[in-house]
């Protein structure tokens, strides 16, 4: 059994506290940075566009990972088990929210977000760094506007699960995150576009940055 980011710290959104990160081995004790490059993910704007449109139905898909847990831990099989901070409670008031959340539009696959969700995807792949801030001090509407103009943006990022369903699951359910904010960001109508990313993590296995926005 590991103690892992899944759903107990792993992740983050741009309104998280600066320097703000999961438990776990120093990104410090990273060696030399190298060029890795991230992986546009469609598959999870197409997981996030099911749970928007439909999140009543979606909450069937947090039942069966709920139906995984034992007491505080996830234990998926062929898998090392997943300790969460919250246990079932987390995914009940998940489940909740998704049978009494209204459907909402779905969002439009944006090459631009998902090129700026790479880059951040790609350097903390290299570094290690859990963050939104960037090693060159960006913050994620930075990054964003490197691609375009935007009159709102967003960025959510899940650490060390990789199929879709997982990271949406994860996201949703925010295990650890007392206002839900990666919730809120996921659900927030004010959006019409997202990008995803995806990149192998030194530490946390893996990181997915999903940025978000509003035609400018």
């Amino acid at each position: 059994m590991i103690r892992t980011p899944g759903l107990a710290l792993a992740a983050l959104l741009a309104a998280a506290l600066p320097g703000c990160a999961p438990a776990g081995p120093s990104p410090s004790a990273i060696t030399a940075p190298v060029e890795v490059r991230a992986e546009a993910r469609p598959d999870i704007v197409a997981e996030l566009n099911a749970a928007r449109t439909d999140p009543a139905a979606y909450a069937l898909k947090a039942r069966t990972l709920r139906a995984l847990y034992r007491g505080d831990r996830i234990e998926r099989p062929g898998e090392v088990a997943e300790v969460t901070r919250e246990g079932t409670a987390a995914v009940d008031e998940a489940i909740a929210f998704l049978e009494r959340q209204p459907p909402l539009p779905p969002l439009r696959d944006s090459p631009l977000l998902a090129r700026a969700a790479a880059d951040h995807a790609g350097e903390q792949a290299a570094t290690g760094e859990v963050a939104h801030a960037g090693a060159d001090g960006s913050s994620p509407a930075d990054r964003m506007r490197r691609y375009g103009r935007w009159s709102a943006t967003g960025e959510a990022i899940a650490y060390g699960r990789d199929r879709a369903g997982d990271v949406i699951l994860q996201l949703i359910i925010d295990d650890g995150v007392p206002d839900r904010g990666h919730r809120r960001i996921l659900f927030n109508p004010a959006y019409g576009l997202v990008g995803a990313a995806c990149a192998p993590h030194p530490v946390w296995r893996r990181t997915c940055v999903l940025d978000f926005a509003r035609a400018g």
